[in-house]
């Protein structure tokens, strides 16, 4: 009866807080999905399952439409809040809290919804401060991605979402955070924030069409996509959040460090495939799997080490030029590491023919 009186009175907060609140173009920040995710929970306490129409004004909310759209399934969300708020599912609970121990933090889903579920009020207090100093947060984190980012018209309004989901962020659109992440990253927020937003904006300056990509060559572009597009953005806020002893996230600087300094061995077999790769439909679709399939972390600590090397002999305008063409971006490394022979892996000529002609059919240069 506690728990239940207590997520009514959690539920009563955050429709007074939504209340008045102004548009969204003018708060800024959006907590549709956190309001939703707190309503849904305290059903599931109950032992009661939501309805459909429930469960879809959860998936209607931006920050979780767009994650359901690009990344999880409904049924991860359904499945991760049955199993942590339902009382019957204690049992399944404690296994896959088990099963999870060992994953890397931001892969940790069950453990972050059982925190969530025991943080609630720490919740809805983050949402009442994040509106009120959401301006201030967005004026700096725009200013910490537009410093990587060419001269460019970016739209007053960005949309940015908080949600319930991973010890992560999305720079997709609307940017999707992470509520509680937020509150682990206290200061620092703005510069995980301006890593995003990088993200966003750089995809409003793409210098191909994704929606003209063939299936074929959709996983080998996004390697290639994904190692620019951190490398640079995480020019932003890895050194602070991650390597500095201070950091909210240098618990994991080892692991960081340690990617970062296998990066040329990726880059050596990134190089294998492509030079091996017969130009096929097939052979493209199979050797940008395999490629996608071994990419570390998405590609953060190969863009780095690549970035930085850039950065370091040709200055940051190098980087923020092109940064809406990846082609380039593995262009420019290719002449870096050519004027330091042995110090970093240098291309074949025939993975640097294979990435100029993908550049060629899909950006006409």
């Amino acid at each position: 009866m506690r728990q239940r009186f207590r997520y009514l009175f959690l539920i009563c907060v955050v429709f007074n807080f939504s209340c008045q609140e102004e548009k969204a173009a003018e708060a800024l920040f959006d907590f549709s999905g956190i309001e939703q995710f707190i309503e849904i929970a305290g059903i599931l306490e109950q032992g009661q399952e939501p309805s459909d129409i429930q469960w879809q004004k959860l998936f209607s909310t931006p920050g979780y439409q767009v994650l359901t759209e690009r990344e999880f399934s409904r049924e991860f969300f359904r499945e991760h809040l049955r199993m942590v708020f339902m009382p019957a599912e204690r049992e399944a609970l404690e296994l896959a809290l088990e099963k999870e121990k060992d994953l890397p933090f931001h892969r940790r889903h069950v453990h972050h919804f059982k925190s969530a579920k025991n943080r609630m009020d720490e919740i809805v207090l983050q949402m009442e401060q994040l509106k009120e100093h959401a301006p201030e947060i967005m004026e700096v984190s725009r200013k910490e991605a537009l410093n990587y980012l060419p001269q460019m018209e970016e739209n007053g309004f960005v949309p940015v979402s908080f949600v319930i989901f991973s010890n992560d962020a999305r720079g997709y659109t609307p940017v999707v955070i992470d509520i509680l992440f937020s509150i682990e990253l206290d200061d620092n927020l703005p510069l995980l924030l301006g890593h995003e937003l990088h993200h966003y904006f750089r995809n409003q300056i793409l210098a191909y069409d994704p929606d003209a990509i063939l299936a074929e060559d959709k996983y080998l572009l996004w390697v290639l996509d994904q190692i620019q597009a951190e490398g640079i953005a995480d020019q932003i806020d890895k050194r602070k959040l991650v390597t500095d002893v201070e950091g909210p996230l240098h618990f994991f600087a080892n692991q960081w460090e340690q990617m970062v300094k296998n990066a040329p061995e990726f880059l050596v077999f990134l190089d294998e495939k492509l030079d091996q790769m017969q130009d096929t439909a097939e052979q493209r679709l199979f050797t940008g799997q395999q490629l996608r399939e071994n990419l570390p972390m998405s590609g953060h600590p190969i863009g780095f080490y690549m970035a930085n090397l850039i950065l370091e002999e040709k200055g940051k305008g190098a980087l923020t030029e092109e940064v809406g063409n990846p082609f380039a971006f593995f262009r420019k490394y290719q002449q870096v590491a050519k004027a330091h022979p042995g110090d970093a892996p240098v291309f074949s000529s025939g993975a640097m023919r294979v990435i100029s002609d993908m550049e060629e059919k899909y950006t006409g240069q």
